[in-house]
């Protein structure tokens, strides 16, 4: 009796302490950038399905943010992504600072080249996003929630606005990782290929 109590205890123990180490394991550091391993969306918790860096070439190529990728239940296909109905988080540090206008321009070119389906019913909240951005200095933050009613925005832990409805949620996170997306290494890093 006794016995069975200890090598249950000892079970209990690593059990614990493996489920402790792959938790830990999930966190990312990136670029210098950590990010959590798991963010809490409408009572929701959202583990980090991966992590990249927005790098941008002009002459040099520099880094933009760090972001990590958040899903209710991890997927590796970035169509299969898009298209889900999981609640999605896209969590943003920038490496250097950035205009509100260049990110406008960015999701501009973003959606052109990305979306797959009823984009021209959907380009009006593009326009409707690019309203709600700031200029971002290195260090802060933004985040977008990709929920059922459309995308929010949240700047520097501040709701900014939710745009859009279910549709507008599925093409605009092909932004990051659609076919075309701003680097092919942000996508490989948020859709967990990396």
């Amino acid at each position: 009796m006794m016995t069975q109590r200890i090598v249950r205890n000892v079970v209990l123990l690593i059990c614990s302490v493996l489920a402790l180490s792959a938790g830990g394991a999930l966190a990312a550091e990136i670029g210098g950038v950590k990010l959590p391993d798991q963010v809490t969306l409408e009572g929701k918790t959202l583990k980090l399905n991966g992590a990249g860096i927005r790098a941008a070439k002009i002459l040099l190529t520099f880094n933009v943010y760090a972001a990590g990728l958040y899903l209710e239940n991890p997927i590796h296909d970035a169509d299969a992504i898009a298209s889900s109905d999981q609640l999605k988080s896209i969590q943003m540090v920038f490496m250097r600072d950035v205009s509100g206008k260049q990110m406008a321009d960015a999701f501009q070119e973003g959606f052109e080249k990305n979306c797959v389906a009823g984009c021209a019913e959907l380009k009006p909240y593009i326009g409707k996003l690019q309203g709600l951005l700031k200029d971002m200095k290195k260090g802060e933050t933004m985040a977008y929630h990709f929920l059922p009613n459309g995308v929010e925005l949240v700047i520097r832990g501040q709701k900014a606005g939710t745009i859009g409805d279910k549709a507008f949620t599925r093409q605009l996170i092909r932004c990051w990782i659609g076919k075309n997306p701003p680097n092919p290494e942000l996508k490989e890093g948020l859709v967990g290929q990396k």
